[in-house]
């Protein structure tokens, strides 16, 4: 029996990878690391994505193949019951992915770390009035605010 590989490069919104994964379509498997990045990780992917830079790819599978079984969890500070089942899962991206959910999405304070890995929770915002000018640095744009 042979087996037969697709690969699909399909470019998908930010938008909806987002969205996909707010609800659960888009899920970890068991395997992946915690989440881990710090403040300023999330200030430079914040400024980056405001301007449209590319940020890197996102690698996913594809669920319902049952010789291939991960057991999904949800990314860290999203909380579904039930947890629906998963149609996709993040191999590669993930920190991102957390970050820009947990920065943009996720109504409570970001749980994050300052640069002496101390844990802190923050609110991102971006300066709008300072955007504007094409002169600023777009990463001295982006505000983080204690949130307790």
């Amino acid at each position: 029996m042979s087996a037969v590989t697709t690969f699909d490069s399909t470019k998908s919104f930010l938008k909806d990878i987002l969205k996909d994964t707010t609800t659960g379509k888009i899920q970890l498997p068991d395997f992946q690391r915690g989440w881990v990045w710090d403040d300023e990780r999330i200030k430079s992917l914040l400024a980056s994505v405001s301007l449209s830079f590319p940020i890197g790819a996102v690698m996913m599978l594809q669920t319902g193949n049952d010789d291939v079984r991960f057991k999904p969890r949800l990314i860290e500070g999203l909380i579904l019951e039930p947890q629906p089942k998963p149609g996709q899962l993040i191999l590669d991206g993930q920190q991102r992915l957390t970050a820009l959910y947990q920065a943009i999405l996720r109504k409570e304070a970001v749980d994050t770390e300052d640069i002496r890995k101390k844990p802190i929770k923050k609110y991102y915002y971006i300066d709008i009035e300072k955007s504007l000018n094409p002169y600023i640095d777009r990463e001295e744009c982006i505000r983080s605010v204690n949130g307790g």
